[in-house]
């Protein structure tokens, strides 16, 4: 049996980290400025009296491309740290466990990075622990060099790389001063740019949650500087681990909107991909956070999604969420201003998130026959009135004309979420009575007329309620409008299942079936005469019954068409006798 070793092939994992791990080549930049800070660290660790830091990154044009240097004063590598971290790929620089649970980047990993953007490595590096001072020349093919220099460096770590071609054009001084103040917007080192364009330290940043005290104007600035945008209020994110601030967007947005957010481990930026971290309901917030204990990727571009990611979402969330509950105990106009802003979104969420439905719900808006109402408004009027909901719009715009002058409330709940919403009311408020409209609430919707006018109509309505029973509606006195109209035919639930049974298609189904005995009653057809008509308050002086009869027929045939409900043959008899009768009535009258 023989025994071999893997070969590697660099270049092969080169472009498999160009490929798939990393979504940018401009990463390497983030990746030498993690272990820069990662070595600064390391030195303040084991020399307690090392307080200046610092990092500074050189550009330098050439004939054949662009020099690019980044040096850091921190704890450099000896000879065997360079073989086993410089020439090791994935092997970490971290001393111990204890140690390197603080920092998050890995030198061999990070180094090899740059083969993204050069095809040859040069680092000079001394050892806080030793006086000699060691070059480094590793190549995209695999190979390397070690070389003692006679030369004493500064403590810490250089590192040379040359742009060329294509990656020239890419890393221009402009280019790089953005990658870098991106990526170490937090980073408490300092990093000083020295280019033959501009000279400056790209984190010289105010960073509010730093201050031992801040203006809430000057948070605010701070976060529409980063997010180069207006907000309507800032949300303090703080936690076990996390700084930061959540702002809250000025404008309407949707639930379904990818928001760009600021996310950082260890003063690093990461991502701007906030879904894992920011609680999808409170997608009306950008936010900025900085966490201590995430993991992150190998491409340290995202998270692992662990324990420790739950744990800094629900921070967040509590944040969010307790800032809420705060305006609605201290500041509810703040609170009914910015649901007013995010209603549709919000309403979104209290569909699903019981939470937010309590919270909010007093201050969600709602249209009705009684103009815009906010939840706190419904719930009241159900004390007093009957309220009732529809589920589309067309019925909303069709009843609502006829509840003018009225006290009865109609809501429109045919627009996305309301009627879900509106169905939620009586899990939360026991003594809310609010329906949802169907051919049933008409009943209790119209208004009933004065008693006096009740007790003109009676006999009338005796002699109108014999006349249309055999044809399975009932009959009712109600105040509406228009007052021009004389009735409202709503056609119920036995009609509709009488006309199915006419079918035959499902005649022998229902066979056996006992549906109660006040089914008939329920579901039956009505029609309302309008007590506002004249016409039909005229009608109280008819005292023959067969009079009476026959104009109420006619009305019930007239209804029907205005509903426009299609008139069986019986109808059709009905409307060509009645129309007769009235004929030969009016004819006799005259004679």
């Amino acid at each position: 049996m023989e025994s071999y070793n893997f070969k590697v092939d660099l270049k092969g994992i080169i472009r498999l980290l160009s490929d798939n791990l990393y979504s940018s080549e401009h990463v390497f930049l983030r990746e030498l400025l993690q272990n820069a800070v990662d070595a600064i660290d390391a030195r303040k660790r084991v020399d307690k009296t090392f307080k200046d830091g610092k990092i500074t990154v050189t550009y330098r044009k050439m004939k054949s491309g662009a020099s690019l240097i980044f040096t850091d004063n921190g704890i450099g590598l000896n000879k065997e740290e360079i073989h086993s971290f410089l020439s090791v790929i994935g092997q970490s620089s971290k001393r111990d466990a204890a140690m390197r649970n603080s920092f998050i980047g890995q030198f061999g990993i990070g180094l090899l990075s740059c083969f993204l953007a050069a095809n040859e490595i040069k680092v000079i590096t001394r050892s806080a622990a030793e006086g000699q001072s060691y070059q480094w020349v590793g190549k995209s093919d695999g190979s390397y060099k070690i070389t003692e220099l006679k030369k004493e460096t500064e403590t810490g770590t250089q590192v040379h790389l040359k742009l060329t071609g294509s990656q020239m054009e890419t890393f221009t001084e402009q280019e790089i001063i953005q990658d870098l103040s991106e990526y170490g917007y937090l980073i408490l080192t300092p990093v000083f740019f020295d280019g033959e364009e501009e000279k400056k330290v790209v984190n010289s940043n105010f960073i509010p949650w730093r201050q031992p005290f801040c203006m809430s104007d000057d948070i605010m600035n701070f976060g529409e500087q980063i997010f180069e945008d207006t907000f309507f209020d800032v949300i303090p994110l703080v936690g076990d681990g996390i700084k930061g601030y959540a702002y809250i967007s000025i404008r309407q947005t949707s639930a379904s909107a990818v928001n760009r957010h600021k996310i950082f481990l260890k003063n690093m930026f990461v991502t701007e991909d906030g879904k894992d971290i920011v609680p999808k309901w409170a997608f009306f917030t950008r936010c900025i956070v900085n966490a201590e204990e995430l993991t992150p990727t190998a491409s340290r571009e995202d998270f692992i999604k662990d324990a420790k990611l739950m744990k800094v979402k629900n921070q967040i969330e509590k944040c969010i969420f307790d800032y809420f509950v705060s305006l609605s105990q201290y500041d509810v106009r703040k609170l009914k201003q910015l649901t007013h802003i995010h209603n549709v979104a919000i309403k979104s969420l209290a569909v699903d998130n019981d939470q937010i439905f309590k919270l909010f719900f007093p201050f969600l808006t709602f249209p009705t026959n009684q103009g815009i109402l906010t939840g706190f408004q419904i719930v009241n009027a159900s004390k007093k009135i009957p309220v009732n909901y529809c589920v589309e719009v067309d019925d909303f715009r069709r009843i609502s004309p006829l509840l003018d002058g009225t006290e009865s409330l109609l809501i429109n709940g045919g627009y996305i979420y309301d009627a879900n919403i509106l169905q939620k009311l009586p899990k939360y408020y026991k003594n809310v009575k609010i329906e949802m409209f169907d051919d049933n609430s008409y009943e209790n919707v119209l208004v009933s007329p004065p008693k006096e006018i009740r007790k003109e109509m009676e006999e009338f309505l005796i002699y109108a309620s014999r006349a249309l029973e055999p044809y399975g509606c009932g009959v009712s006195l109600k105040s509406f409008s228009p007052g021009s109209l004389q009735a409202l035919y709503i056609k119920g639930e036995d009609a509709l299942f009488a006309e199915t049974m006419d079918e035959g298609s499902l005649s022998g189904f229902f066979e056996g079936f006992d549906f109660g005995e006040d089914a008939k009653e329920e579901g039956g057809s009505r029609l309302y005469l309008n007590s506002t008509n004249s016409f039909i308050r005229s009608l109280s002086q008819v005292k023959e019954e067969a009079l009476a009869a026959n104009i109420v027929q006619v009305i019930y045939i007239q209804s029907m068409l205005a509903g426009h409900y299609t008139l069986e043959a019986k109808e059709m008899e009905l409307m060509n006798k009645s129309l007769q009768r009235l004929m030969e009535c009016a004819l006799g009258k005259g004679r």
